[in-house]
């Protein structure tokens, strides 16, 4: 079983798009919190996992202050992977990072890399571009596997080719494309209250609900049940998957829910 692990709530980005900073108004009312070692050891050993997923819904795995000390608790594990925005920690951190899980099946960093230079910085708020490229290249250059993760807009399409052949020169192991729906006509710059253009790509296929709805009840998707997996949050709750983040999975029946065509907005609104 999978274990969607959320490191802490604190990010160093100021993405416009995140729920932390939806429309790049300021933060929404969470507590920011690194998650409890203890409690990723026990939950790994209750459940029975055997792969992790270090993502989160408000934050970046490496801006937890104690992350060094969840990644020792971590135990007997066959697969791990971490996504991150690749800003923080120093490029001997991420070199030994790659050599540390190395013994894994499977170990790899997803980087959220959106553009070149300032074209990246436009969507990811708050990152240095040339800091990310740093510790991705120290990461890959001592043995580590890495992937590209760009997320399409408007802004930044002209720039795709550029980035495929980046991500092959440094040794990326593949370059992503992330479905995206963040796109808003009020989002605004954290720092200097400029204005912002986040529209799609010229590539994107718009859903509106009906259709979203539509597409859900034919394939019932769902990350919880078909992986499967469970979501661990920074507060040390256990949810089905990130959308439900802070509610108990003990309280949540999917499966019965499914099964009685009972589907919860949230679902839609993130599988659909």
């Amino acid at each position: 079983m999978w274990l969607h692990v959320e490191p802490t709530s604190r990010c160093n980005a100021w993405c416009p798009g995140c729920p932390r900073n939806k429309f790049g108004y300021g933060l929404t009312d969470f507590v920011v919190e690194d998650l409890d070692p203890k409690v990723l050891q026990d939950t790994i050993k209750e459940y029975n996992i055997n792969s992790i997923q270090m993502c989160g819904n408000l934050g970046d795995p490496c801006a937890a202050k104690n992350i060094d000390e969840q990644l020792q608790t971590l135990g007997n594990i066959d697969r791990l992977q971490i996504h991150t925005n690749g800003s923080l920690r120093k490029t001997s951190w991420w070199a030994d990072l790659a050599k540390r899980f190395n013994h894994l099946g499977q170990f790899d960093v997803w980087f959220a890399i959106d553009g070149i230079g300032d074209t990246h910085s436009y969507y990811r708020q708050g990152t240095n571009y040339n800091k990310v490229i740093e510790n991705a290249q120290a990461f890959i250059d001592a043995g580590g596997s890495a992937y590209w993760q760009f997320i399409p807009f408007a802004h930044n399409e002209h720039q795709i080719q550029d980035c495929i052949r980046l991500s092959q020169q440094m040794g990326f192991k593949k370059f992503e494309f992330i479905k995206n729906a963040r796109y808003y006509d009020k989002a605004y710059h954290y720092n200097t209250g400029e204005k912002l253009d986040i529209r799609p790509w010229s590539q994107d296929k718009k859903f509106n609900r009906t259709h979203k709805i539509k597409n859900f009840v034919e394939t019932k998707n769902c990350m919880h049940l078909d992986i499967p997996s469970i979501f661990l949050s920074s507060s040390g709750i256990v949810s089905p998957c990130c959308y439900m983040r802070e509610q108990p999975l003990k309280d949540v029946d999917i499966t019965k829910e499914f099964s009685n065509n009972n589907y919860r907005p949230v679902c839609i609104r993130s599988c659909g």
